[in-house]
């Protein structure tokens, strides 16, 4: 029997798995165990945020997480992407398409208009998704003291 991929909502029971692939997600800030613990449970009650897994064979591989809301620019809902993320000994093998595409069908079920997101290192993969580039993307830490790590 070969592997077989499954992307799927995520759920409390994927708390510590998922936290593991969290923990090596780029970023200044990364959250503590009890800090993500909080976050998930609030995302997982939340109709309007998305976290979902690619797992295979009870090894979770990937994630992405984002939220709707509404705009005016959109006319409508918009998606957004906060986060994805493929482990390093996982990639291309199209997780991150399939991670993805669960989020497209869940924003499009959702009444969203678009789909949004920010990145630096992997534009050439949006852009085969059919995704186009429109305007920079600019962040403030409110705390810079809580910032932990290099430039991202």
């Amino acid at each position: 029997m070969g592997n077989v991929l499954k992307v799927r909502r995520a759920n409390l029971n994927d708390e510590l798995k998922l936290f593991a692939l969290v923990s090596r997600f780029p970023t200044q800030t990364p959250p503590t165990a009890e800090q993500f613990a909080e976050s998930l449970r609030i995302k997982l009650k939340d109709h309007d945020a998305f976290v979902a897994v690619a797992e295979e064979r009870g090894e979770l591989l990937g994630y992405v997480a984002g939220d709707a809301h509404e705009t005016f620019y959109a006319g409508g809902k918009t998606a957004w992407v906060d986060e994805i993320f493929v482990a390093e000994g996982a990639r291309r093998r199209g997780i991150g398409r399939a991670l993805m595409a669960e989020f497209e069908s869940w924003a499009a079920g959702g009444r969203c208009r678009l789909v949004g997101l920010a990145t630096r290192g992997a534009a050439s993969f949006y852009e085969e998704l059919g995704f186009e580039t429109t305007a920079g993307y600019f962040k403030r830490y409110l705390r810079p003291e809580e910032r932990t790590g290099g430039e991202i």
